[in-house]
């Protein structure tokens, strides 16, 4: 019975295989058809999707695959395959903690300063005091990328047509948060959005180090900085503070400089960044199987380190990878075995080999 209860998740996962392998290749065929780019081929992508379970866009142009020998492929972690390590080693009990905002607010109090108010355990008196108080910003509560958020206005707040808006905050589960803001060296990026500090750490053990960060802009008059909504990021020397690279976004289109502003962004120092770290390295112990976490950090105006949300499944493959156009597989695998007790590629090649194995 137990032989057969543990071949039944095996089962599913190769099914999710198959069909993964059958959309990423059905995109591919289309992409070269439609693009038809001058490097790299079909034929070879085949490889690399089987061999790395790479996407088309990772081969093309994240991380030029069409260029690099088998060796060098190795040295990458592809979305799919750090999804397979995420699935294994974060648990729901952890991720519940950084999904929901709410629970993420009273767990992680230390170390925000924003005022907030959910107005499913509100009274519309409290609502309409909140909104007519502060700038805000409305979120889904368990909404990610940037989706569904939308700014509440003072002088909105205190409109005769709260009612609705609180009436639709309660019926799509938002939360409504002060909109803080930053310090002018980050906002002369982009003065319309938010523009945050992606910390990505990995701990165990007691222990924890940071793997990657990224500075994350938006773009065009967008209030938020998320690369899906077209923001910009750039990598962070995370012993330094100095981005390390020109800016970059999801299409793999480079920036010296930000495209709406003009302000450099290769050579800037983040400032405060010793703190930013200190700061993200606390929060990591606060749940100690919190393994993988993309912290995002903004520094206030009045000089206060501010922990915006926790991501259980950074970006760690494509955000820093793509920009620097180096591989952090072996980084995430001897601190895995050091943190975690073990080595996480040891779950991709497992999959693997059972993929090849039902293939």
């Amino acid at each position: 019975m137990n032989k057969i209860c543990k071949t039944f998740p095996i089962v599913r996962e190769i099914k999710q295989l198959r069909k993964e392998r059958k959309l990423f290749l059905e995109e591919a065929i289309r992409k070269f058809n439609d693009e038809k780019p001058i490097h790299g081929s079909l034929s070879d992508y085949k490889k690399a999707l089987i061999r790395h379970r790479v996407s088309y866009r990772e081969y093309m142009y994240g991380y030029e695959f069409w260029k690099l020998n088998e060796n060098e492929r190795n040295e990458f972690i592809s979305q799919r395959e750090m999804w397979c390590i995420y699935r294994k080693v974060i648990h729901k009990k952890v991720r519940k903690y950084l999904i929901d905002k709410v629970l993420f607010l009273k767990t992680f109090e230390d170390f925000v300063h924003r005022d907030w108010i959910y107005p499913l355990d509100s009274t519309f008196e409290a609502f309409h005091d909140f909104v007519s108080s502060h700038d805000c910003i409305a979120k889904p509560l368990l909404g990610d990328q940037g989706k569904g958020i939308f700014i509440i206005n003072k002088a909105e707040g205190a409109s005769n047509d709260v009612g609705s808006l609180y009436d639709y905050c309660k019926d799509k589960n938002y939360l409504v948060e002060e909109r803080i803001k930053e310090c002018k060296e980050l906002e002369e990026f982009h003065p319309s959005s938010l523009n945050t500090i992606r910390v990505v750490t990995m701990s165990g053990n007691g222990n924890c180090v940071i793997l990657g960060a990224l500075l994350r802009m938006g773009v065009n008059g967008n209030f938020v900085d998320n690369t899906k909504a077209g923001g910009i990021i750039a990598v962070i020397d995370v012993n330094t503070g100095e981005i390390i690279t020109d800016g970059i976004d999801l299409e793999g289109n480079q920036y010296k400089y930000h495209p709406n502003t003009q302000k450099d962004i290769k050579g800037f120092v983040i400032p405060q960044w010793d703190r930013c770290v200190e700061m993200c390295k606390k929060a990591s112990q606060v749940i100690p199987e919190n393994y993988f976490t993309g912290w995002d950090v903004c520094i206030l105006s009045n000089g206060k380190i501010e922990l915006i949300e926790g991501n259980s499944a950074p970006d760690v493959d494509g955000g820093i990878q793509i920009p620097l156009k180096k591989g952090f597989k072996r980084k995430i695998q001897n601190y895995g075995k050091e943190m975690m007790g073990f080595d996480p590629l040891s779950l991709i090649s497992v999959w693997s080999r059972s993929y090849k194995k039902w293939d």
